[in-house]
């Protein structure tokens, strides 16, 4: 039998804006910036100061947002976080970050800073210094075609006991189309808990999230949950 999960806390970032299970619905439009949003955003949306939010990558900062908008903060507490992993998988991965780095190459002055996100792992370590999530943390590289593996790890991980959450998830940045990808951004995060875990969370959660069909993008249906 396939494991299931309790969902708790949900996030979305695409192209239309930033949505979540804490009840933020806004448009990039009414933002006047692009996705996945500028310097000001998290002031704007959140009305949380980041200093760093301005420097990282563009699936570091689409993730960000998505968890944001799905108030972990509220739903675990510190010792809850002690035990919580992050399972994210790519497609793009940091296609975006790898070409500004290498157009920077043949310029005078190389820009260093990013060199760190041409790894897609560090940005899950931007979720996880934030957040204080001191689980495991994976990235997970998948195709188009062959979306939820994140999912499927996420909720092998809960039913084996490796951790009592998993914040799982799927992240795509590209504003211009290269190498064969088109522009697009989503992030998509999703809060999962055993059922005993939700309990301690003192939530009930906002519904079961089944092993997913290797067909379909599960993504797509939590996605939904956000609006």
């Amino acid at each position: 039998m396939n494991p299931s999960a309790t969902l708790l806390a949900c996030g979305l970032v695409d192209a239309s804006g930033i949505a979540g299970s804490r009840g933020t619905d806004v448009t990039w439009a009414s933002l006047g910036t692009p996705a996945p949003g500028g310097p000001s955003t998290m002031k704007h949306v959140f009305d949380k100061q980041d200093a760093t939010f301005r420097r990282i990558d563009l699936p570091a900062r689409a993730l960000v947002l998505a968890c944001e908008a799905a108030d972990l903060g509220a739903v675990l507490d510190e010792e809850q976080r002690n035990r919580t992993a992050i399972v994210v998988e790519t497609d793009i991965g940091s296609l975006a970050t790898d070409l500004a780095f290498a157009r920077s190459l043949g310029e005078e002055l190389v820009h260093a800073g990013i060199f760190p996100y041409s790894l897609t792992s560090t940005c899950l370590g931007e979720i996880a210094l934030r957040y204080k999530l001191r689980g495991a943390s994976v990235s997970v590289s998948v195709t188009a075609e062959r979306r939820g593996a994140a999912l499927r790890e996420a909720l092998r991980m809960l039913a084996g006991g490796e951790c009592e959450h998993v914040l799982t998830g799927t992240v795509e940045a590209l504003l211009e189309p290269a190498h064969g990808h088109e522009a697009q951004v989503r992030a998509v995060v999703a809060l999962l808990g055993r059922s005993e875990a939700a309990d301690a969370a003192r939530s009930a959660g906002l519904g079961e999230v089944a092993w997913p069909d290797e067909r379909d993008d599960p993504f797509v249906a939590l996605a939904r949950r956000c609006r």
